[in-house]
């Protein structure tokens, strides 16, 4: 696979584009003054344009310079023959080349390119395969009009069948084409087969800037726009039987095939029926508005009637409608009532002045149509100046009302849009960009519109505000800072692996919704042994990592308790005393002077201290803990207040605690500082060279003596846990930071204050029918609440949630569970604290998490959102009808006018075929029949590390049963990241070692025919 694309090769297909004319070369200056353009289209038929090429230029109008010709190559893949090369660079022959896609539609674009050259006022048409009779047959033609105001003038033919001109003339009768009742009978006749000789629709000379064009459809498109033309204008249209115009040759490719398939007569007897049918309306005098493809329209008592042909519309088409169109929509098109008249559709509106748009359109109404279709989930597909009209208040509508209305898709929209700006901004010609055959790419085309792809943007902007950038910071801040206590978290040399996690855990947790006058990190430098020691002691790098924090912002000041043996002996004199001891722990070796010194530093009159390993729990975010203390405080024989435990009950429990019952809680609790230094020294004896007894347990003793109170309690939606040193080295405790942080702890750790280690400690699994998926690393908090906020938006409640974070850290997640809000009961909050990667998280969310094997698994990035508010009953309702992979649109504001629909039939051939675009949703169950090293890569070491959407969507698309793409508008908004080139490579790199491996589906059939046959028990 060295040639791999990560782009799909390129097809022949139907596409939105534009015409991409060509100039290859004009006609001479002489010819600039003429009156009379021989306009010819083909397409592979250079053999037989030489032909064509050869009786136009032998014309006497072109010979007198009267005359022009025009030859338009649609799309040939042919060398041109030397003959014929020679002819197209006649001084009289301007080549033009372009993309149509039908016979009609080159038709067409001769004569919308006609009406911008100033001096032509006819245009005569000769088909590629055709010739003209004679050198004056133009002549003859052009002196039955010029100088009149006529519209047109139909000629007569000679036929050719194989290679011989028959006996039997087309002529044109006057008698027989210029009135009505007549010119129906002849169409019935040879559309019957009762005669051979037909209508001489290929005789046409018109004049510009009439406007009228051909209907693109395969098979008598001449025929439909001649009928047009006598039937609205018969003392407009003159019929000149002689001379005889052209040969028209029976043997043309178009001809021949067309007449081998149902179409052709399909179209004629069609054609034969409307004919009949616009002639009775002439006869009974209504007043016609129109004649198109599916009825006709006129005008009756301020009645607006359009009447259906039989084959137009069905009983269901028009329940659709109504449907579609039902009265409470705000949408740009007329109000209708319908009924079945005689067997045929009718419906009938309000005549109301307007006018039809000629040229530009308001660019406001534009968006204005545009916006009201899309909010109703309409599409009105056939977008063309006859099809609009704009109201008396400046209202752009709609008023083809039939079968190109359609419930809105991405595709249909964006060509919706398209085509308006095309004709409404730009001013292009109706033709100009339609539906049409083309080796393009439908993007690449669309980007070729003049500033079209920042029209799209803006009205996509326009369409879903709450998705665009910017956004303000939802990251809630403190509403309050107590200039009463400070916040001191005591660490020592053995905290190196734990310190900046553990002290970003305690500052994020404890600060909201009030913060502290200051935040200490008080370091012991102890480096000897340690009671109840789990690890060794690196000094420098507690050091080095209070400085970072202290740089980040986290902390504002690192106190390092000094070693100096005045400093001691000044301490321990006035907390205790004692003024001949220099010893920094008691004989426990437990800490004593590093602590009361670090106190004597605070100038607040309140500390709230804790150790450096305490997991702080908050059941909610509002709970002003920090008051509760102060309040427990007030009463004057009260020293202490320790935090409070995990509760079973989630009440509040009155602070209590009798007088030296309680010591103050040296792992975490609030300390009146005045108060203390108010009782000291008190008494703490010695033993050797140490102290026995730590600071608080010499406090609570003097507490007891003197009448003073440390107390616990209060109210259980902020609490703490303390892991033992003996457990620090569990794996489970990364966990339990989680939980305990979210307030999620398990009942096992009620009324406990030190943390109970168990299989207890997991992450709450979900059952629901749909769990969305946010997996993600640093999201800018912004972002993350946009993709929560479109979750909120959802109509139907009923999903999970699982929001992994991949080890952002608690300066950057803490805030989670307050974004989250009331999406919090539903959500499984995960937030690793080293980062695992993308595949282990799908798999711990999927396999782990997920229980249901039929939950729909919905992969929603945590920087993206949703788009409707209707996706999950979109989801629902597919999952009823059995779907079990599922893909919705994805729009991306950095290539907004790329679509990506997916095709689930050979998706490793086509770069992947869209199969890892937004919204991704599968079942558990199908997630599952993946095997896991199917993700990793090729030597089976390591995981994909990115990626991950063509990795996991690839495989799943070919074992999926029932893949389904749902369409109803944009449903994803995907705002990529820019990467870099090398990464952009080696991305595509990996695409295509994962395309390499062998498909899913041919390994499961595999493995299906190796089985033996089932055989039941006699």
């Amino acid at each position: 696979m060295t040639n791999f694309k990560t782009r799909a090769p390129s097809k022949y297909n139907e596409i939105l584009c534009d015409r991409n004319l060509k100039l290859v070369h004009s006609s001479t200056a002489e010819f600039d003054t003429a009156d009379v353009l021989i306009a010819i289209a083909h397409k592979n038929q250079a053999q037989e344009l030489s032909r064509a090429l050869t009786s136009a230029l032998n014309q006497t109008l072109v010979k007198m310079h009267i005359a022009r010709i025009v030859v338009l190559d649609d799309d040939s893949d042919i060398t041109w023959p030397s003959e014929t090369e020679a002819l197209l660079h006649h001084p009289a022959v301007t080549l033009l080349s372009a993309e149509c896609g039908s016979p009609a539609r080159t038709r067409n674009l001769l004569l919308d390119w006609a009406d911008t050259q100033p001096n032509l006022k006819w245009v005569a048409r000769l088909d590629a395969d055709d010739e003209l009779f004679s050198k004056n047959s133009l002549e003859g033609i052009w002196n039955t009009v010029r100088g009149t105001s006529s519209k047109a003038a139909i000629g007569s033919n000679k036929l050719r069948k194989d290679g011989e001109i028959l006996p039997e003339d087309n002529i044109a009768d006057p008698n027989e084409l210029n009135d009505h009742f007549q010119l129906a009978g002849l169409i019935e006749k040879f559309a019957s087969g009762r005669q051979q000789r037909e209508l001489p629709s290929c005789n046409l000379m018109l004049s510009t800037n009439l406007g009228l064009r051909y209907p693109n459809i395969r098979s008598a498109e001449d025929h439909w726009l001649v009928t047009r033309l006598l039937m609205l204008h018969p003392s407009d249209i003159v019929v000149c039987p002689f001379p005889i115009y052209a040969i028209y040759s029976l043997d043309g490719e178009d001809t021949k095939q067309n007449k081998s398939n149902e179409s052709w007569r399909d179209q004629r007897n069609r054609l034969a029926y409307v004919a009949r049918t616009w002639s009775t309306l002439l006869a009974t005098n209504r007043h016609l508005l129109g004649m198109g493809m599916e009825g006709a329209v006129w005008l009756q008592h301020n009645q607006v009637v359009k009447e259906f042909y039989p084959w137009a519309i069905s009983d269901a088409e028009v329940q659709e409608l109504k449907a579609l169109l039902s009265s409470g929509k705000d949408i740009p098109i007329p109000k209708v009532r319908w009924r079945k008249c005689d067997g045929l559709w009718q419906y009938q509106t309000a005549y109301e002045s307007s006018t039809i748009p000629g040229g530009k359109i308001a660019k406001q109404a534009i968006v204005q149509y545009l916006k009201k279709l899309y909010q109703a989930g309409v599409s009105t597909l056939n977008i063309k100046r006859d099809n609009l009209i704009v109201t008396a208040n400046g209202e752009l509508q709609y008023i083809d009302i039939g079968k190109d209305i359609k419930p809105l898709t991405t595709s249909y929209f964006r060509d919706m849009c398209a085509r308006l700006y095309s004709i409404g901004i730009i001013g292009n010609k109706d033709e100009e960009l339609v539906r049409r055959k083309s080796w393009r790419r439908e993007d690449d085309a669309l980007k070729a519109l003049p500033d079209f792809e920042q029209f799209y943007s803006e009205l996509l902007t326009l369409l879903h505000p709450q998705c665009a950038e910017p956004f303000s910071d939802p990251v809630p801040t403190a509403s309050f800072k107590s200039d009463s206590v400070t916040l001191l978290i005591k660490a020592c040399g053995q905290d190196a692996d734990a310190l900046t996690e553990q002290v970003t855990h305690i500052v994020t947790q404890l600060s909201y919704p009030v913060t502290f006058t200051k935040i200490a990190l008080l370091i012991d430098p102890h480096q000897g042994e340690f009671l109840r020691q789990y690890a060794d002691a690196n000094l420098n790098s507690v050091i080095q990592q209070a400085e970072k924090l202290k740089d980040d912002g986290l902390i504002d000041t690192v106190l390092v308790a000094p070693a100096d043996s005045e400093t001691i002996i000044t301490t321990y004199k006035r907390w205790f005393a004692q003024s001949d001891c220099t010893e920094t722990h008691t004989t426990s070796n437990a800490p004593l002077f590093p602590q009361i010194w670090g106190f004597d530093q605070i100038t607040t009159p309140y500390v709230l201290q804790c150790d450096l390993d305490v997991l702080v729990g908050r059941r909610s975010w509002q709970h002003d803990y920090i008051a509760d203390m102060l309040y427990a405080c007030e009463p004057e024989d009260v020293l202490a207040v320790g935090f409070n435990i995990p509760k079973s009950q989630p009440h509040f429990n009155p602070y209590h605690g009798e007088p030296g019952e309680f010591a103050p809680e040296v792992r975490f609790g609030l300390l009146d500082l005045n108060r203390i230094r108010n009782q000291l020294p008190i008494d703490n004896s010695q033993s050797g060279d140490r102290l026995t007894l730590t600071w608080h347990r010499a406090l609570q003793a003097a507490m007891g003596l003197r009448g003073l109170r440390a107390v616990r309690g209060g109210d259980s939606r902020s609490y703490y846990v303390h892991p033992r040193n003996e457990h620090k080295r569990l794996s489970e405790l990364t966990i339990a930071r989680d939980l305990i942080a979210q307030g999620k702890e398990p009942a096992e750790q009620h009324e406990q204050f030190d943390w109970i280690p168990g299989k207890h400690w997991k992450y709450k699994p979900r059952h629901e029918a749909i769990v969305f998926l946010l997996k993600g690393r640093y999201t800018e908090h912004a972002l993350l609440k946009r993709s929560l906020d479109s979750l909120r938006s959802q109509t139907n409640q009923n999903f999970g949630i699982i929001l992994i974070d991949d080890a952002s850290g608690a300066a950057h997640n803490w805030c989670y569970p307050m974004l989250l809000d009331e999406l919090e009961a539903k959500t499984t909050l995960v937030r690793h604290c080293t980062h695992a990667g993308r595949m282990p998280n799908f798999l711990l969310a999927i396999k782990e998490i997920c229980q249901d094997p039929q939950t729909l698994i919905a992969v929603l990035d945590q920087d993206d959102c949703l788009m409707q508010t209707n996706v999950v009953d979109g989801l629902l309702d597919a999952k009823q009808q059995g779907a079990d992979l599922i893909q919705m649109p994805m729009y991306r504001p950095n290539k907004p006018i790329n679509l990506y629909r997916p095709d689930y039939t050979n998706p490793r051939k086509a770069a992947g075929a869209n199969v890892w675009s937004h919204l991704r949703v599968f079942t558990k169950a199908l997630f599952d029949q993946v095997p896991e090293d199917y993700f990793k890569r090729k030597d089976n070491s390591e995981w994909f590390d990115t990626v991950t959407d063509y990795l996991t969507m690839l495989p799943m698309s070919e074992l999926a049963k029932n893949p389904v793409y749902l369409d109803s508008g944009y449903t994803y908004w995907h705002l990529r990241k820019y990467y870099g080139q090398d990464e952009r490579d080696r991305e595509d790199q990996l695409i295509e070692e994962l395309i390499s491996k062998p498909s899913l589906s041919q390994l499961v059939q595999k493995l299906a025919e190796r089985m033996p046959e089932s055989f039941e028990d006699d």
